[in-house]
């Protein structure tokens, strides 16, 4: 019976096979059992510690567990007729039920990806992921087989975890529906961020060793900064509320033990959808960040599927990150505070200032990844410079040419970006026509919007040049130019001028100039000196574009003939 299941295994996904053979020998599967083991015990002792004793009965105090009245908001410890601390059960259940899920979360999230990194990255240092490649295995079955086989360890390991999970949770009066959803999300969320793991670790192959560690602890880093700084410092009427929801320890279930020891739902019950109260409902809000899951591994898959086969290819076609560019306005202007902006009566320019900040440093990591994804390599350009050069000989026209850079595979994404950046713009200007502020705060929302679609245009145009190189290292010095631009002009500018009002016309120049113009400390905005910013923006773009098509058409000349002479 053992070998029919895996000659089955084997037919279904060999890779699986692969990776399930090389992982679950006796050892590994006996130290995986012991360890989830020992870190439930661990957990359940240190819990046990916080529990009061029966010492607190002599001194008349309280405690987090105890069952008394309550004495400056802690309730007083009673005994029972054998001088027992009569303890709260349900209340310390549902405290080691979410250390759990937290703990698991953190485990299974940063744990995986950390382990298909680096295993990827393994097979690309021995050669064997070529040898995978040639395989008649179709992309999605071996990648499918990555995904389930690499981490099966840790899957072994919160399978045994997962019978105390249950135990607690229906000892919290958690209901099993809500325990159930949250399991889904687990697997949701699992498969996309092991998902982007495996992209990274395509593209990121230059990176080398430190690739596993950098893209583990982006997520260790991630999930830190989203649990502790957005839960107290991000309301759930602010745009940046969508990074909660990519985490799943805002998803943990949570129960009222009492109207004395009711613990406030700290995930997202005052979330709201265009208006629509989501968050009131636990399910709802479940469904919600699944979808958002969804749609973010469906383009994940866009672009594993386009790198796996082909090392050269860009990771999204310029058609999917149109789509994409709409899916995650659409996602994000419908978490901001339309209730309070839109339909209510009582709303301010701190409001309207805060949801469009919000939302610009959501289209900037946005843009970066686009900007990373459209722009093609120096082989690429070089290919599709020789072919524009060939075209342009016969004559053909430059209509094409447009055509080719809104849609082509291997032309400069310096357009496709420009496109991006137009719907995204195009979708907050929706969101700022709509809102109740007055028309000269709606016109310093335009203006900063404009800024920050140029900064992205110029960002790409700058990367794209960079890729161009005569450089074996040219992804290290592109990575590392785009983020000195990024970073070093605020840094600079913040230890020249302390106040950023005295100075403006220097920070329009900056990563933070739709910030400056959102929030004005000057009286600049009655000037000419925004628009003034605008046109210099717009000039160095233009030499950027100038510099690119110069290089490209030389290069297309070239190419050319060294194909006459060749032949």
């Amino acid at each position: 019976m053992k070998s029919n299941l895996i000659h089955q295994l084997g037919d279904w996904n060999p890779q699986l096979l692969r990776e399930v053979k090389g992982r679950f020998k006796i050892r590994n599967i006996l130290l995986a059992i012991g360890i989830s083991l020992m870190g439930q015990f661990i957990l359940l002792i240190s819990a046990q510690s916080r529990l009061p004793s029966n010492v607190t009965l002599l001194y008349d105090s309280s405690h987090k567990y105890c069952t008394g009245k309550l004495l400056d908001r802690v309730p007083k410890c009673l005994g029972d007729e054998l001088g027992n601390v009569i303890i709260n059960w349900q209340l310390w259940s549902l405290d080691v039920f979410t250390w759990l899920s937290i703990i698991s979360c953190f485990a299974f999230l940063v744990g995986g990806t950390y382990l298909l990194i680096s295993d990827l990255a393994t097979e690309e240092r021995r050669d064997t992921l070529n040898f995978i490649r040639l395989s008649p295995q179709s992309p999605q079955n071996i990648l499918w087989g990555k995904m389930l086989g690499v981490p099966i360890l840790l899957y072994l390991v919160a399978l045994v975890a997962i019978p105390l999970h249950l135990w607690l949770g229906l000892t919290a009066k958690i209901p099993l529906s809500m325990i159930l959803s949250f399991y889904a999300v687990m697997l949701t969320a699992s498969f996309f961020y092991y998902s982007g793991a495996l992209l990274f670790s395509l593209v990121g192959s230059w990176l080398g060793g430190f690739q596993a560690w950098l893209g583990s602890g982006t997520v260790l880093g991630f999930l830190i900064f989203s649990y502790e700084t957005l839960n107290q410092n991000v309301a759930s009427d602010n745009p940046l509320v969508v990074l909660k929801l990519i985490n799943p320890c805002y998803l943990v279930p949570h129960a009222y033990v009492s109207s004395m020891y009711s613990l406030d739902n700290p995930l997202l019950s005052k979330f709201h959808w265009f208006a629509v109260p989501i968050g009131a409902m636990f399910l709802a809000t479940v469904c919600f960040a699944m979808l958002i899951y969804g749609i973010g591994s469906y383009f994940f898959w866009q672009s594993l599927q386009r790198c796996f086969r082909d090392s050269h290819s860009t990771m999204l076609s310029k058609q999917q990150s149109y789509i994409l560019t709409l899916c995650f306005a659409v996602i994000t202007i419908g978490c901001a505070n339309w209730q309070t902006l839109v339909f209510g009566q009582h709303y301010t320019y701190h409001t309207m200032v805060e949801n469009i900040a919000g939302l610009l440093f959501l289209n900037f990591g946005l843009f970066l990844y686009l900007i990373a994804a459209l722009n093609p390599h120096r082989q690429t350009l070089q290919d599709w410079a020789r072919y524009r050069h060939s075209y342009h000989l016969e004559k053909l026209g430059n209509r094409s040419l447009i055509k080719d850079l809104i849609w082509g595979e291997k032309s400069p994404g310096i357009l496709a970006i420009a496109i991006n950046a137009m719907i995204a713009i195009s979708c907050l200007s929706i969101l700022t026509l709509a809102s109740q502020v007055n028309d000269d705060h709606k016109s310093y929302t335009f203006i900063s919007l404009v800024f920050a679609g140029s900064l992205a245009v110029i960002y790409a145009a700058l990367v794209q040049l960079l890729l161009f190189m005569k450089n074996e290292h040219r992804l290290f010095w592109t990575t590392g130019v785009l983020g000195a631009v990024i970073v070093l002009p605020p840094i600079i500018l913040a230890i020249l001028f302390s106040h950023p009002g005295n100075n403006s016309v220097f920070w329009l120049f900056s990563v933070i100039s739709p910030l400056m113009v959102l929030y004005p400390s000057g009286n600049y905005m009655t000037t000419m000196t925004p628009y003034i910013a605008i046109l210099s923006h717009l000039t160095i773009l233009g030499l950027l574009v100038f510099q690119l098509t110069r290089i490209l058409r030389k290069a297309g000349e070239s190419a050319t003939k060294a194909m006459v002479v060749g032949n």
